[in-house]
């Protein structure tokens, strides 16, 4: 048979069974009522928001469109986009991004979701029968679906193999803690596979793993030693294969600024928790500059208390070159020390926030020190013997000069629309003192406004992007997500109603949306709660603390513990929490700030009559299902700070556009998180519960029904004896 025939018989036979494959792989028999999913998960549930959200991205897919799509709590949203993109990309042999906010979805994706889904597809066979094909095709009966996954975190969470090895050979920590941490980091690597930072059973201090991990400028790629075992080329290799890429926000837009060299090349994108990617785009278009930076920088090309650095490992301590950087290193120091000093003399010793909305109101004492450090390391290059040894001076020069220019930036405000300030955040020494020395001082720059970069930098070269969340519409509609992130509005801005539509809107052919409401029964499963005669926490704050402790003590004593009570700051947290303490000796409380966030949450699952007090980080990203959580106590509408510095350039942007900056900014930003913190109580099918608002001005003020109007449709009260009544007969019902 010709080469050119028996080439074209095979590529047809390969569409064949492609064909019989992907046949049985349509939407409706994965995720319908008798398909593959129904029939490999024992706890099935037919959802038909979540098949409808699916065959909405698979036609905005087709279609070539972005897409924002709100998912209410319980409809599987993950599922609903991981299908048919694993369809999409393996047919046509694409990459797609799926980016979260939170660990937790993250880890449901990796740990839970695709490995199911891998397994329940690769269980759907091509039934050709063998004797319908020609003879000699060499084809397999049965070909298994397939697609390959992996997660995607930033380089400095690897182990660098060359840097531990280093480390070890030179004997660069200092502390007794520190050898401890480093012991059982040795240990450790003995035994992982990844040489994940998260792999590890305790947190490490910053000191020993910013010596040990893989820093994308102390990286030799292919020329390392170490190359074929290095965790991160390896977890890269497997990036380059896989059809599914599970990210973060801060990854994605770190890629971003990289100009793509973090992530692989992708086809598409899913940005879930999509509500919070104007905080995260911000931060990551920015600039931050402290004098802990500035510190760690200068003391890791040699610390003077111990001696140990750069450049004590490179030449020997009596060596000419170490005792010219040391004295380049002490200028360094004395400037440092007398610009942040005063930093903190003009904005404050204080824990404050001040805007700097002049230029050069801060002397540049760095800037000549900066540049004669980076020029005296850049000296060292030919004096050193390897490449390895090159690349460190060069990587340290090159950070000195970062810094320089960042720092300049701020001071003479380079960025046109952004906003510049400072923070000092006041600490002690050991015997309670207090100055600049002890503070932290920090220099930050933000953008105003990321809808033009969003626009340019996303939708303009990534199709399909999909945003979707829970929480992204305001009162039905999606103009304030829109507006933040450059999308065009095709409806008036400020249309305030409650009704939950089912709409294909394209906006100028780019553009589709839709909201799917939730299967849950929030009319009989929650109850809302808001007390009448709180006084108004701006007018009577002292006032309004007290209401709200005894508020909060008679509801939690009906719930019995097994609450949340979420914050808009830690000042009125720790107030609340000292005060309140002694009265709950009967609860087991936990506080934010006292452990980490994760081991709040388990220790919180696992307590009788649990209490947690949480600010911004409890409000989204928190799963606790079942009987350990009855109650989410709310104690101020979230309004953001207007005198944050961000925040205050936003409102003044839209002020000069003739908007309201109030109603078109803070109240739907306000709506988006009080949803969220709603979102925390009812996670199941047949969870229960209350969610009680304490703030008066719900009630009191004209946009208090905006709020009210964006929660799932319950039933309200404001007389306590409700409470204890609902949540024993959600008892009985459960028992």
């Amino acid at each position: 048979m010709p080469e050119k025939k028996l080439y074209i018989m095979k590529k047809n036979l390969q569409g064949k069974r492609d064909w019989f494959i992907l046949k049985n792989m349509l939407i409706e028999n994965v995720l319908g009522k008798n398909g593959i999913v129904a029939d490999k998960l024992d706890s099935y549930e037919l959802r038909p928001q979540q098949l409808d959200m699916a065959l909405t991205i698979e036609k905005s897919i087709e279609e070539n469109k972005h897409l924002i799509i709100e998912a209410g709590t319980g409809v599987g949203k993950s599922m609903a986009y991981l299908v048919p993109f694993i369809f999409w990309t393996v047919r046509n042999k694409k990459k797609a991004v799926i980016s979260t906010y939170t660990k937790t979805l993250q880890e449901q994706l990796i740990n839970k979701d695709l490995p199911f889904l891998r397994n329940a597809l690769r269980s759907v066979k091509d039934n050709t029968r063998q004797k319908d094909l020609p003879p000699g095709s060499g084809h397999k009966q049965e070909e298994k679906f397939d697609f390959s996954y992996t997660l995607c975190v930033g380089g400095q969470n690897y182990l660098c193999l060359r840097r531990f090895n280093q480390l070890q050979m030179h004997g660069l920590i200092d502390t007794k803690k520190e050898v401890k941490e480093l012991q059982k980091i040795i240990q450790w690597e003995g035994q992982t596979k990844n040489g994940l930072r998260s792999e590890l059973d305790f947190e490490p201090s910053q000191a020993v793993w910013s010596k040990v991990c893989r820093e994308s400028d102390l990286c030799f790629g292919k020329k390392c030693i170490f190359n074929d075992d290095c965790h991160y080329y390896k977890a890269r290799r497997r990036e380059y294969k896989a059809h599914i890429l599970v990210t973060n926000h801060h990854l994605f837009f770190a890629n971003l600024v990289n100009e793509g060299r973090v992530l692989p090349d992708f086809d598409a994108v899913v940005f879930d928790e999509a509500q919070t990617l104007e905080d995260v785009a911000t931060s990551y278009f920015g600039i931050a500059i402290s004098n802990f930076k500035v510190k760690f920088l200068l003391d890791s090309i040699l610390n003077p208390k111990t001696g140990k650095g750069l450049i004590t490992r490179l030449f020997k301590p009596s060596d000419k070159t170490v005792a010219a950087i040391r004295k380049t290193l002490d200028e360094g120091r004395r400037a440092g020390d007398l610009f942040f000093s005063e930093i903190a003399e003009k904005f404050g010793t204080d824990s404050r926030t001040t805007r700097i909305r002049k230029k050069g109101v801060i002397n540049n004492y760095l800037n000549n020190p900066l540049s004669n450090l980076s020029g005296a390391l850049e000296s060292l290059l030919n004096l050193v013997k390897t490449e390895e040894e090159r690349l460190e001076i060069f990587a340290f020069a090159s950070r000195c000069n970062e810094i320089k220019k960042n720092i300049s930036t701020v001071i003479n405000q380079d960025m046109e629309e952004y906003v510049y300030w400072a923070e000092v955040e006041k600490r002690t020494n050991s015997l309670g003192l207090s100055n600049y020395k002890y503070a932290r001082c920090s220099l930050f720059a933000a953008p105003i406004n990321i809808a033009d970069d969003f626009e340019k930098q996303i939708f303009d070269k990534i199709r399909p992007v999909i945003l979707t969340s829970a929480t992204l519409s305001v009162n039905g509609n999606f103009n304030y997500i829109k507006e933040r992130l450059g999308i065009p509005v095709c409806t008036p801005a400020g249309n305030f109603h409650h009704e939950e539509f089912d709409s294909g809107i394209t906006n100028g052919g780019d553009f589709s949306e839709k909201i799917i409401g939730s299967p849950f029964n929030f009319s009989e499963n929650a109850l809302i709660y808001v007390p009448d005669n709180i006084p108004d926490p701006n007018q009577q704050p002292d006032e309004f603390k007290n209401s709200i402790i005894k508020h909060i003590e008679d509801i939690i004593s009906h719930s019995q513990g097994r609450s949340f009570i979420l914050f808009t700051s830690f000042k009125m947290l720790n107030s609340v929490y000292e005060e309140i303490q002694d009265d709950l000796d009967e609860f087991t409380l936990f506080r934010q700030g006292d452990k980490p966030r994760y081991q709040l949450i388990e220790e919180f699952k696992a307590a009788q009559k649990s209490v947690l007090f949480g600010t911004a980080t409890f409000w989204q990203g928190v799963d606790v299902p079942g009987e350990a959580l009855k109650c989410v106590i709310i104690t101020k509408l979230p309004f953001a700070v207007p005198s944050d510095p961000i925040i205050e350039a936003r409102m003044e942007l839209l002020k000069a556009q003739n908007k309201n900056p109030f109603m078109d900014y803070q109240v739907p930003q306000a709506i988006t998180l009080l949803r969220q913190g709603f979102g925390r109580l009812i996670r199941t099918g047949t969870d229960t519960g209350i969610v009680a608002i304490l703030d008066p001005r719900i009630k009191s003020k004209f946009y208090g029904r905006h709020f009210l109007n964006s929660l799932p449709d319950c039933k309200k009260t404001s007389d306590i004896k409700v409470i204890k009544n609902f949540l024993n007969l959600a008892h009985n019902h459960v028992d």
